[in-house]
């Protein structure tokens, strides 16, 4: 029999939605002003990954995903790199 009140379970997951949606946009407003995140982000997993896998014995795997690992960490400390001189350089023009 319906009281004619919203059930709570509706509105928690009308709320939780609105919150995963606006964290998502966050998240993707960041890595595009970020780009060297990603890469990082990358690094780390990969790197953790490697770690596993020493752990496991399969020393090979392990090697193949640290150069992986350290491929994306480049990758991401040159994109971080690029944009702070890119940022110097808009702060040196602007008044």
């Amino acid at each position: 029999m319906s009281t004619g009140k919203l059930d709570m379970t509706t509105k928690t997951n009308i709320v939780a939605t609105l919150n995963l949606n606006q964290i998502s946009r966050k998240i993707s407003q960041y890595l595009r002003k970020n780009p060297a995140t990603a890469f990082i982000l990358t690094f780390e997993a990969l790197l953790l990954t490697a770690a596993v896998e020493l752990i496991a014995g399969n020393v090979g795997e392990a090697n193949a995903v640290g150069v992986y690992a350290f491929v994306a960490l480049v990758v991401g400390v040159a994109l971080h790199a690029i944009s702070v001189i890119k940022g110097s350089k808009e702060v040196k023009t602007s008044p």
